[in-house]
């Protein structure tokens, strides 16, 4: 089946942007170790179903889940990764902190899917019978190292 659609830019329906800022970072001279102070702004979506961080490196600590790291993921002996699934009013930031036990950088890949539809995306949802259940959605990906 083929829907013809025009090009559309879907930047153009949103003001901002997910983003992550850093607040501070408050280093430990004695044990070399740092606690990152960060934000989490979710722009101007509308509908977010979603946010997912992505932490990779040496996360020792964080500020979620009762300051309770799960068992790590590791990929081909690469260093480990932690998922953090949000979820939450898309107008409320997230303010968080990582404690990282070396100076190695962490990595934080930020996923946010936001189920908002554009005209277009009703006109095409509109186009298959009731009972198909067409799931249409915005996804936005950045990386950041701290």
């Amino acid at each position: 089946m083929k829907f013809p659609v025009k090009n559309v830019n879907i930047l153009d329906h949103y003001q901002f942007t997910p983003q992550l800022s850093l607040i501070e970072t408050v280093k430990s001279s004695k044990t070399g170790s740092r606690k990152v102070h960060l934000e989490l702004y979710l722009g101007s979506l509308k509908e977010v179903w979603v946010a997912v961080l992505n932490i990779t490196g040496p996360l020792s600590n964080w500020s979620f889940a009762n300051s309770t790291l799960p068992a790590p993921e590791t990929i081909d002996d690469g260093p480990p990764s932690y998922i953090c699934r949000l979820s939450g009013n898309s107008h409320e930031n997230w303010n968080f902190w990582l404690a990282a036990n070396h100076s190695n950088a962490l990595q934080i890949d930020v996923a946010v899917i936001d189920q908002y539809l554009t005209d277009d995306t009703k006109n095409l949802k509109s186009l298959f019978p009731r009972w198909a259940d067409v799931i249409a959605y915005t996804s936005f990906l950045s990386s950041y190292y701290f």
